[in-house]
């Protein structure tokens, strides 16, 4: 009777523990298949962050345009305060004039002329003196900065040791030696020689040259500048 005893004893505590265990398995199988409970704050802290972090890097970008705006501009700047008059374009011209002597004797009697050429240099300088930040504009799209700059300017000057005298024609029949120009006749001859030179200089468009000389003598200044700064972007020179 005892010995029956124990065995009941015995197969209910091992049921228990059966049953025990059964449980502590489905407990555990339920908390490895549940699916993770979603935390609204969570989720919001970190749309938060993405929304952040776009904003920090749209900052960063326009930080460095601006940046980079103003290295450029500083950089061209900088380079032009050692410019002042650039030379760009210099064209040889020449001219021949005739000038007469009608002498102090009645009806040309002592008349004689002579030809002279004289010799110019037509010189064509841009003044970037007054160049600063309103002539300068950065295309940060296309990577290019553009340098507005004046038209070039003319300088004309007779280059008096290279006058040519042609000999004396002496016409008249008492007309003897060379023709002696005063200082006010000598004057009013280069006067008319300089308007001659003029009217060539224009006649043969040589501005439309010089002031192509002027786009490209500049950029050739103005772009190695630039490129050490951003080797991206690209100068432009137009005119003002």
């Amino acid at each position: 009777m005892r010995n029956r005893k124990e065995r009941l004893i015995t197969a209910a505590v091992l049921l228990a523990g059966i049953i025990l265990i059964l449980i502590i398995l489905i407990h555990a199988w339920r908390a490895l298949t549940r699916p993770a409970a979603s935390d609204p704050q969570k989720e919001t802290g970190s749309v938060e962050a993405e929304a952040g972090d776009d904003i920090w890097l749209e900052e960063t970008k326009l930080d460095t345009n601006k940046n980079m705006t103003l290295s450029l501009k500083e950089a061209v700047l900088g380079a032009s305060l050692q410019q002042k008059k650039l030379v760009v374009f210099e064209q040889k011209i020449s001219d021949i004039t005739r000038i007469t002597d009608d002498g102090k004797l009645p009806f040309k009697l002592s008349a004689k002329y002579q030809y002279i050429k004289y010799s110019g240099t037509a010189t064509y300088t841009v003044d970037l003196s007054n160049l600063d930040d309103s002539r300068l504009q950065i295309d940060e799209t296309e990577k290019t900065i553009t340098i507005n700059i004046p038209h070039a300017e003319e300088t004309l000057n007779i280059n008096e040791d290279e006058t040519a005298f042609d000999e004396t024609e002496n016409v008249g029949i008492f007309s003897i030696g060379d023709i002696r120009l005063t200082e006010a006749e000598r004057t009013e001859v280069i006067a008319d020689v300089k308007q001659n030179m003029e009217q060539k200089l224009k006649d043969d468009n040589v501005i439309d040259n010089a002031d192509r000389m002027s786009k490209l003598s500049v950029w050739e200044i103005y772009q190695p500048v630039v490129s050490k700064v951003s080797p991206e972007y690209t100068v432009i020179v137009d005119f003002i």
